[in-house]
């Protein structure tokens, strides 16, 4: 297995909850086999959107309820583990909260909570002992509803309870994206479970923490749309928060700093694939990264100084360079293609690769 009596954190995306839970049940059960297991959960691919406009319309509950219900038929799943907190969803009311940042939140860590209900669920009917804890009362953050930043002093106290639930053999699951600030729910952002993986990975003191998606890991550009791209073994700290920063969705930029130290480990969940790692080595690649504006599309190639042919913005952050362009939203594909077979095809720095992977191989013999 990848480790072997340690303390591991792996979180799961949407796409995962969504497309590969049975999959990430079994991948969690291998795991615990050999190790202290932490699981952070997202909503179902789509939940999170749908709950935003039950917040502002009050229209779409029955999708919701729909998703889940279907959810639990196809993985076997009783449906009465949702029932009561559908209903609660169902029945809130803005006059009972302060704002309406407020009560949006609230209703938004509903997608999160069913995820870590059926996660549990799963886990018991395989025999594993588990544990669901509620992230509003482990997760203290500060008031900033829809993007809120944690308070790692006071969470790190809470948090014993988790790690003390992993030392008698349980798994532990907490759900993502969720905290609290003066008994109200908050959260954390988008990717915001990200950012629960990271605060639990630093304060249960973990040996790694996964994130777990549909992608096997981080490649140097989006390989939807460039055939070419090239899968990065080994990524810095600062390129990945230059990367994320910039667009990129593989993590939550605000989880980085978090969970300095530990690696973080990119893997796809359909077939426990880990391409990246992520820590203080890398392998010198550019990373494009684009995001779509309307009707523009802005590309920042992370990790170069300039666009040979282009007029960018240049910049650096963090000891990262990194160069910047606009283009129409139309063009956005061929761009990409064209920047990738200049700056990234024929770059491969294989040689440096293969003395990381030597290393590594050689400290993981002396473990």
């Amino acid at each position: 297995m990848l480790y072997s009596g340690g303390r591991l954190v792996v979180k799961f995306g949407g796409t995962s909850v969504k497309d590969d839970f049975k999959e990430a049940v079994t991948f969690v059960s291998r795991l615990w086999d050999e190790n202290e297991v932490a699981v952070v959960v997202s909503a179902i691919k789509g939940v999170t959107d749908a709950l935003l406009e039950f917040s502002s319309t009050r229209k779409g509950f029955e999708w919701i309820e729909r998703v889940h219900k279907d959810f639990a038929k196809k993985y076997g799943i009783s449906f009465e583990v949702f029932i009561d907190p559908l209903r609660e969803l169902k029945n809130l009311s803005r006059e009972d909260f302060p704002s309406f940042e407020a009560y949006r939140d609230h209703i938004l860590s509903y997608g999160e909570w069913l995820s870590g209900l059926a996660f549990t669920e799963a886990l018991r009917r395989e025999g594993i002992p588990v544990e669901l804890f509620k992230p509003w009362e482990i997760i203290e953050t500060d008031g900033n509803f829809g993007n809120a930043n944690v308070d790692m002093g006071k969470t790190s106290r809470n948090l014993k309870v988790v790690g003390e639930a992993l030392e008698s053999g349980k798994v532990a699951v907490v759900p993502g994206f969720i905290g609290s600030y003066c008994g109200l729910r908050t959260t954390l952002g988008r990717e915001g479970s990200d950012y629960t993986a990271a605060v639990l990975g630093e304060g249960l003191k973990a040996r790694a923490v996964l994130i777990m998606s549909d992608v096997d890991g981080i490649y140097t550009a989006d390989p939807r749309r460039v055939v070419s791209a090239k899968l990065i073994p080994f990524v810095s700290y600062e390129e990945l928060y230059v990367a994320s920063k910039a667009g990129m969705k593989a993590i939550h930029h605000g989880a980085i700093d978090v969970v300095r130290g530990i690696p973080i480990i990119f893997g796809r969940t359909r077939d426990w694939s880990m391409g990246t790692i992520a820590g203080y080595e890398s392998s010198s690649l550019p990373i494009l990264v684009h995001r779509i504006n309307g009707e523009k599309a802005v590309i920042t190639a992370v990790g170069v100084p300039e666009i040979p042919g282009f007029e960018s913005e240049n910049g650096s952050e963090r000891g990262i360079p990194w160069a910047r362009i606009e283009v129409p939203a139309s063009r956005l594909g061929s761009t990409l293609n064209r920047l990738h077979l200049l700056l990234v095809s024929g770059r491969v720095n294989l040689p440096r690769t293969l003395s990381i992977v030597h290393e590594r191989e050689a400290s993981a013999n002396n473990i």
